[in-house]
C-alpha cells in the first residue's frame, strides 16, 4: 500500500526518492527504449493500452483512497483501475501498476503488509517519472498569477494529480535549494477542493481531467479470452476464464483500503 502522503511526511518521500532515483531511472529509460511498448505519444493513453494488454478491468468503487491494484486469484493476474476517481488519478495509478507488472520481482512472490513498502514506492516513482519529466520547467516558464493555479496548470499540462505533481515540483525545490518554493509547496499540500473542476474551468482548461470517468469496461479482459478460446478450441481452461470474469465483477467491490486474500496491492498511486 503507498503511503498517504501528506505536508508533515513529504521529506521522509523525498528521502525514500533519492534512494531508489537511479533504480527508477534506469527502469524508466528500459521501458520508453521498447518500441514494441512505446507505442503512442500520449502517456495517459500509453498507460491503458499497456495494462489492456494485461486484461485490464475498469470499474467505479467508492473508495477515494482505493486508486488501482493487482487481482491476483487462481494463478490469474489481472490489473484493476477505479474509474470513481478523476481521470488524472487514473492515469498515474496505472502507471503505478505497470511497474509492479513490468519490473516488480518480489511483491508476487511474499505477502505484503499493509504498511509501506518500498516497492510501493517505486512503483509512485516510476509513474512520476514517466507522466512528469521536465514538469520544473515548465512551471518556471509560467507566467505570473497565483500559486494554486499555477499547479493546476501543471496537472493539465502533465495530465497528473495535485499531489504528484507537488511532490514532483517539492523534489526540484529541494535539489535547487529552492526554500522559498518548499514552503509554498508545504502551505498548499494537504489542500482540498470541492470546486476543482470549477477552478479548471475559470482558467480555461478542460475539467474532465479532475472528474470521474465512472467507466465499466472488462472488454481487455474478455478479448484475452477469445484469443485463448480461438487459440486452442480443444482446451477447457477458457471455460474457466469466463467463470472467473463473472465472478470478478462481483468479487472485485471487495478490494477495498481494507484490504482481503485477493488483491496483491492494497492501493496504488496515492500521490
Amino acid at each position: 500500500m503507498s503511503e498517504l502522503i501528506t505536508a508533515a511526511n513529504i521529506h521522509l518521500v523525498i528521502k525514500k526518492n533519492n534512494e531508489i532515483r537511479d533504480e527508477v531511472l534506469a527502469q524508466t529509460m528500459k521501458l520508453q527504449m521498447n518500441p514494441a511498448i512505446m507505442k503512442v505519444a500520449s502517456r495517459p493513453q500509453l498507460a491503458l493500452l499497456i495494462l489492456q494488454g494485461f486484461g485490464l478491468i475498469q470499474m467505479p468503487i467508492e473508495d477515494k483512497f482505493w486508486s488501482g491494484a493487482i487481482f491476483v486469484k487462481n494463478g490469474k493476474i489481472i490489473p484493476v483501475l477505479n474509474t470513481a476517481l478523476p481521470r488524472a488519478n487514473q492515469y498515474f495509478a496505472a502507471w503505478h501498476e505497470i511497474y509492479h507488472l513490468i519490473f516488480d520481482k518480489v511483491s508476487f512472490d511474499h505477502f505484503i503488509e499493509r504498511d509501506n513498502t518500498m516497492e510501493e514506492r517505486k512503483a509512485e516513482c516510476f509513474a512520476a517519472s514517466m507522466l512528469l519529466a521536465g514538469i520544473d520547467r515548465y512551471f518556471i516558464e509560467l507566467p505570473e498569477m497565483d500559486f494554486v493555479s499555477k499547479i493546476f496548470l501543471c496537472m493539465s499540462a502533465f495530465q497528473a494529480p495535485y499531489k504528484a505533481v507537488l511532490v514532483s515540483l517539492y523534489e526540484y525545490a529541494i535539489q535547487s535549494e529552492n526554500e522559498t518554493l518548499a514552503k509554498r509547496i508545504e502551505e498548499v499540500f494537504d489542500l482540498e477542493f470541492e470546486d476543482m473542476p470549477q477552478r479548471f474551468q475559470n482558467l480555461g482548461l478542460d475539467d474532465s481531467l479532475v472528474k470521474p470517468s465512472y467507466v465499466v469496461n472488462a472488454s481487455s479482459l474478455q478479448e484475452r479470452i477469445r484469443r485463448s478460446k480461438a487459440t486452442n478450441p480443444e482446451l477447457n481452461y477458457h471455460k474457466d476464464n469466463e467463470a472467473f470474469l463473472k465472478n470478478i465483477m462481483k468479487e472485485i467491490s471487495m478490494i477495498t483500503r481494507k484490504g482481503d486474500s485477493y488483491s496483491r496491492m492494497g492501493t496504488g498511486g496515492n500521490q
